[in-house]
């Protein structure tokens, strides 16, 4: 008589599912599950023939096998161990004795080449020690793979990550530096504007460092601009090295140059008996711009306008400048920008009129902008990214590994 009642069987195992090995050169011979929660799995390559590298003959006879520990992707929060049984074959023609090919890890590797290519993908996003601690690997192992995966990366992108190398000439470059370390030690930095990339990471700043860095551009004559801000070094040495490219100064430092200049006259007036009430805790009326401003924040401000009137006249020219930028063409803008700086020659601003030398000095390269309409705002926003990664590190000991992270800014 079939039993009415059964009972429910035991295992000493844990249950589990099943994970595709996803080696398809390797057969699993065993899998065992260790005390620490790793997952031990034995595995033996599948091809029964190897080639001799001495005849180049294929052989059968296998001299013996060894057991090699290797490590693999986790699986899930597991650790995955791979024992590896490398076998020897004995060449029947030379008698020569040689360990057949590890496909999976490479030769003298103790990690699978899809771990490695996974901690540089990971290592891509992340600080190099916290994917170290979460996978409970080395830093230094994180950066060989990561250095791997990014210069594989870069060649398909068509970037080089050798420093000496040539380097593309685009038609609108972008030049700017940042510091490693306040004061001390400086880079510059080399984009393509038109493809929104960084081409170059170099050290220093100087005119023969800078000089150096143009120099390794394949094609110059291909460049038409370069954007930079009105810095000493950066203009000679495009004037060197490009002669046949236009100097843009960017727009938004020939601002706040001008803004530098109308904060010292807010200063000025703050610290007078006069002005010291009305401008107590309203000074950001008159830092703001004009379309920024709320209606009953532009009545307060023409107020205060009225019993200041050199602080008004001030805030008419600092928004002139903006509207000039807003509206001028190529055909009219040295024009009004003669028109604006007469105003400022015929108003009672000191500040404003000392900032003038600029616009002397840098009268053609300011007026470029109208004609070819770049800026350094993809560069500026390189550096801003460069600073928060090196904020997040605690600062970066290896220039290369730093100048490799903002390289790896250009992989979508």
């Amino acid at each position: 008589m079939q039993e009415q009642h059964t009972t429910e069987k035991t295992y000493d195992q844990r249950e589990g599912i099943v994970v595709p090995l996803d080696l398809p050169d390797f057969h699993i011979c065993q899998q065992q599950w260790q005390d620490d929660g790793t997952i031990s799995v034995i595995i033996i390559a599948k091809t029964a023939l190897a080639c001799c590298p001495e005849c180049q003959r294929m052989c059968t006879k296998i001299h013996d096998r060894r057991a090699r520990k290797k490590r693999d992707l986790p699986l899930g929060i597991h650790r995955v161990e791979l024992i590896l049984l490398k076998r020897r074959f004995r060449c029947e023609f030379c008698h020569n004795v040689f360990t057949e090919v590890d496909t999976a890890c490479g030769w003298c590797k103790r990690t699978t080449a899809r771990l490695r290519e996974y901690i540089g993908q990971q290592a891509l996003k992340h600080p190099l020690s916290e994917v170290g601690s979460s996978l409970l690997v080395g830093s230094r192992f994180v950066q060989t793979c990561f250095q791997s995966v990014l210069e594989k990366e870069l060649n398909v992108e068509g970037s080089l990550v050798d420093e000496t190398a040539a380097l593309p000439s685009p038609r609108f470059l972008g030049i700017d530096e940042f510091a490693r370390r306040k004061g001390h030690v400086y880079d510059t930095i080399l984009c393509d504007l038109e493809h929104r990339s960084v081409l170059e990471v170099s050290e220093g700043r100087t005119l023969e460092e800078v000089c150096s860095l143009l120099g390794r551009l394949k094609n110059p004559r291909a460049v038409e601009a370069v954007s930079m801000d009105m810095s000493a070094s950066f203009r000679p040495a495009v004037q060197q090295c490009l002669p046949h490219a236009h100097i843009v100064v960017d727009h938004f430092h020939v601002i706040q140059h001008v803004m530098k200049a109308f904060k010292k006259v807010i200063s000025s007036w703050a610290h007078k008996k006069e002005g010291m009430i009305l401008l107590h805790r309203k000074r950001y009326l008159f830092l703001k711009a004009k379309e920024d401003l709320t209606d009953e924040e532009k009545q307060e401000r023409c107020q205060i306008g009225l019993r200041l009137p050199v602080l008004e006249q001030a805030w008419q020219l600092k928004g002139g400048l903006r509207d000039w930028y807003a509206t001028a063409t190529k055909e009219t803008a040295a024009d009004q920008l003669d028109c604006w700086i007469d105003q400022v020659h015929k108003s009672a601003c000191d500040p404003l009129k000392k900032a003038l030398s600029a616009f002397r000095r840098w009268r053609e390269e300011i007026l470029a902008f109208f004609e070819y309409r770049i800026s350094n705002g993809f560069v500026e926003g390189k550096n801003n990214r460069t600073k928060m990664m090196m904020r997040r590190s605690y600062g970066f000991k290896n220039r290369q590994h730093l100048r490799f992270r903002i390289l790896a800014g250009n992989l979508k």
